[in-house]
């Protein structure tokens, strides 16, 4: 157990302050259970602070702030990469991460071709929520919100002053992408796209 824990705590304080860790990382070292017992002393002694079930930070602190903790969105890809899953965000998520609401959401919707699961982060929840190939096969992530903005919004909400400050981002896409990825959005959504792309 000594040695599991020695091992642990070498790969955690190499690592650089505020990056996640999963219990997984940490299979070689020793059971799962004296994994869990170790993450459990580590986190008491402050080495470690816990994030959710099997997921935890290993803290950057500012003098002002305190322990610096990793945004949703941070969370969300870092458990995407960790099951080498594809996720997109959604929603209220979509609309923060566009500059359209500056209301953090605690409740957070992403769609994957992983696993469907949810999971509390603190006061935040997030969902993963498994979806067809076809809602994942736009690569480019700043179309991807764009789309997600007007499907949230829907097609008889759409208010001029909305889509005005959408134009903005519309505008950085690269045409290479207008050409070979919009066409995966709903019929809808490419037109408006194409309209205030081509304004």
């Amino acid at each position: 157990m000594q040695n599991t824990h020695n091992q642990i705590e070498i790969k955690i304080k190499k690592s650089s302050k505020g990056k996640i860790f999963f219990a997984e990382d940490f299979f070689k070292f020793g059971t799962a259970e004296n994994i869990r017992q170790v993450l459990r002393r580590l986190e008491k002694q402050g080495i470690l602070v816990r994030l959710a079930h099997g997921i935890y930070l290993f803290p950057k602190n500012d003098d002002i702030l305190g322990i610096v903790y990793p945004s949703i969105e941070e969370i969300a890809k870092e458990i995407a990469n960790r099951d080498k899953a594809r996720i997109v965000p959604t929603g209220a998520m979509a609309m923060y991460l566009l500059g359209l609401s500056t209301q953090i959401p605690l409740h957070v919707v992403y769609l994957t071709d992983g696993a469907q699961r949810e999971m509390n982060i603190g006061k935040s929840k997030i969902k993963f929520k498994k979806t067809a190939p076809r809602n994942l096969a736009v690569k480019d992530d700043l179309l991807q919100l764009i789309i997600q903005a007007y499907k949230i919004t829907g097609e008889k909400n759409i208010s001029e002053d909305f889509e005005t400050k959408l134009t903005h981002y519309i505008k950085k896409i690269e045409n290479k992408v207008i050409v070979s990825q919009l066409k995966f959005a709903p019929v809808w959504i490419q037109k408006r796209i194409k309209n205030r792309y081509q304004s």
